[in-house]
């Protein structure tokens, strides 16, 4: 038999600890149950890209106060970004998908009232020097009731001499023998190549589409090697296309696009565009000042698409801002308003050929006004 040599005795000390070490155990016990129940449940659904309910009875139980977006002024709820922002720019949240909320519009223009509309703003007067700050009478509307951050990156391209002006329309049979490397090259060396590798994963056998800004036919050449049939680019200036090519590209002026849009509506296959509509509306050019430049030229896109046309799409991707007047750049918020009437379904990067998973941590790791520019392919719904 063991026998305790001695009696184990507790100091004063050691008594006055002991409250102590259970309310320590006590906090413990509580943060894991709480973490488990509470917290995790919530970073699953604030993480993991596009979540959203898989039937319509868990989407009605939504409480969009538990999603929340990264904007500049830090993560911000669905709840509050539907009434102060999508609600007043005619929009509300159909799915609190993340990191781009879907949408619905709530009074849908017609695509006769969309061109119509485009067209008035064309005619008005401009200023003959683009203005170096946002019109103060604009300046909620152009940064999302104040949920986008603004700083000046100003250029006057109007007429500019020496400006950008078309080129290599007439050497194309000569780009069509380039590497991608080497067609990217001609516009935003890496990150263009994106459009390429979009392009391979979504093929365009055969098909007929429209290149929304032009200068060179970087973009054009990409969807020929591509498989491409016929392609209308519509740019502001007169483009002087090889002879040869004639047959499968041509161009047309924005203003005749949109006054003979019924020739063309709901008839084309797919569309393309890099690093053109971000600007639209912000007068860099000597173009309409109007806050909502971008979300109409999507919507002449929509338009012109069959259903189910794919759109290829290259923008500036951070967290929502503007560098005046030079480009917007898209974060969670605004790029829900750009994705209306789409399905998103894949990401490229000038990279890799595979699609990747583009999640709120990709958007928004370069930080404010810091940006990348990837290839978002979008299917018209």
């Amino acid at each position: 038999m063991v026998r305790m040599s001695s009696t184990v005795r507790l100091t004063p000390s050691t008594v006055r600890l002991i409250p102590i070490f259970a309310i320590i155990i006590l906090l413990i016990f509580s943060f894991a149950v709480f973490k488990t129940s509470g917290i995790e449940r919530y970073q699953d659904r604030t993480e993991n890209p596009m979540y959203y309910p898989r039937n319509r009875a868990a989407l009605a139980e939504e409480d969009l106060n538990e999603y929340s977006v990264k904007t500049f002024k830090g993560y911000v709820p669905l709840s509050e970004l539907n009434e102060k922002v999508y609600k007043q720019f005619g929009y509300e949240i159909k799915r609190p998908t993340l990191p781009v909320p879907t949408l619905r519009m709530l009074n849908e223009p017609t695509c006769d009232e969309v061109f119509s509309e485009w067209l008035r703003i064309s005619e008005e007067p401009q200023p003959d020097i683009p203005p170096k700050e946002i019109p103060e009478r604009q300046a909620e509307d152009f940064l999302l009731n104040g949920y986008a951050n603004v700083e000046p990156f100003y250029f006057n391209d109007k007429n500019a001499v020496g400006g950008d002006k078309p080129r290599n329309w007439n050497k194309i049979s000569k780009l069509m023998g380039w590497t991608k490397d080497e067609i990217g090259q001609l516009a935003y060396p890496g990150e263009s190549v994106s459009m390429y590798h979009a392009m391979k994963g979504h093929r365009l056998d055969g098909l007929s589409g429209f290149v929304v800004g032009s200068m060179q036919p970087w973009v054009e050449v990409m969807a020929l090697k591509n498989g491409a049939r016929k392609i209308l680019t519509v740019e502001y200036n007169k483009l002087e296309i090889q002879e040869e090519f004639q047959d499968r590209l041509s161009s047309i002026l924005p203003v005749e696009f949109a006054k003979n849009w019924q020739e063309y509506a709901g008839k084309l296959d797919f569309a393309a565009s890099f690093s053109s509509i971000e600007h639209s509306g912000l007068g860099r050019y000597g173009d309409p000042i109007d806050p909502i430049g971008d979300l109409r030229e999507m919507l002449k896109i929509k338009c012109m698409l069959k259903q189910g046309g794919l759109l290829f799409l290259g923008l500036p991707l951070g967290t929502d801002a503007i560098q005046y007047n030079a480009h917007r750049i898209y974060g969670s918020i605004r790029l829900a308003m750009m994705f209306y009437g789409f399905e998103w379904l894949d990401t490229y990067s000038g990279d890799s050929e595979e699609a990747f998973d583009f999640n709120s941590a990709r958007l928004h790791y370069k930080g404010t006004f810091g940006l990348t520019q990837h290839t978002l392919v979008l299917r018209k719904l």
